[in-house]
């Protein structure tokens, strides 16, 4: 089957932090009169982020927010005991939470803009597919990239999140279209790779500094993408 839609995952595929994680946690907790380490922050969040990859359906909202979910991160990375500095933990997060909302708070990879646009001229819809919240929407709005989708799925708006089987069934059945027509862009190889994949969705995993986006629309406009046997890193087809 040809593909229908290409959907992209977001933060490691199409933007990243303009500051390091580590960097910003830790300013955030200084102005709260926390000093901590950023490169004790980054490890901890990692650890964090890695102890919550698996996130049950009943742990993930629907209505677009997902400050518990923050704040529990926050508490992690910054190593606070549960209950220990409440007011303080709750100010930090809200911060961070707001930080993460602007667009200032992000910057595109070099090769994004240029690649959307191809992909765009050529009539191809495009969407995006993250595990995140609402505040993606505000982030894309800033960077001026919300008109380049014509389909946003987040996972905080539709409760569940990758690599969930749910979600993806999901967002099939809202779009109405054959797994196998919708590829999935992305750079994780179980989120955007074998967890889709798995659900009848084509993808194309790559991962940076080793590969970038620009490879994706020669890829497409060749027809090397027709079903979910196909999987691609950035280098081309596998």
């Amino acid at each position: 089957m040809p593909i229908r839609m290409v959907l992209f995952d977001l933060v490691g595929t199409l933007l990243l932090p303009a500051v390091p994680i580590g960097e910003t946690y830790a300013a955030a907790a200084a102005r709260h009169g926390l000093p901590v380490d950023p490169a004790v922050v980054t490890e901890n969040f990692h650890r964090a982020l890695a102890r919550r990859r698996y996130r049950p359906q009943a742990t993930v909202p629907s209505d677009g927010e997902d400050r518990d979910y923050w704040r529990v991160m926050v508490r992690e990375s910054l190593a606070l005991a549960p209950g220990a500095l409440p007011e303080r933990e709750k100010r930090i997060a809200e911060d961070l939470y707001a930080h993460y909302g602007r667009g200032e708070a992000w910057r595109l990879y070099p090769e994004v803009r240029v690649v959307l646009a191809a992909l765009r001229s050529s009539g191809r819809p495009l969407g995006v597919l993250s595990n995140w919240d609402r505040r993606a929407r505000r982030v894309l709005t800033a960077l001026g990239l919300i008109e380049s989708f014509s389909a946003i799925f987040l996972s905080a708006e539709l409760g569940a999140a990758k690599p969930d089987p749910h979600l993806y069934r999901l967002v099939a059945e809202r779009l109405g279209l054959p797994p196998a027509t919708l590829l999935l862009v992305g750079d994780d190889p179980e989120n955007d790779g074998a967890a889709p994949k798995a659900c009848g969705f084509s993808t194309w995993v790559f991962r940076r500094p080793e590969s970038c986006l620009e490879g994706l629309p020669p890829l497409l406009a060749s027809g090397s993408f027709g079903g979910p046997d196909l999987r691609a890193s950035g280098s081309g087809p596998t």
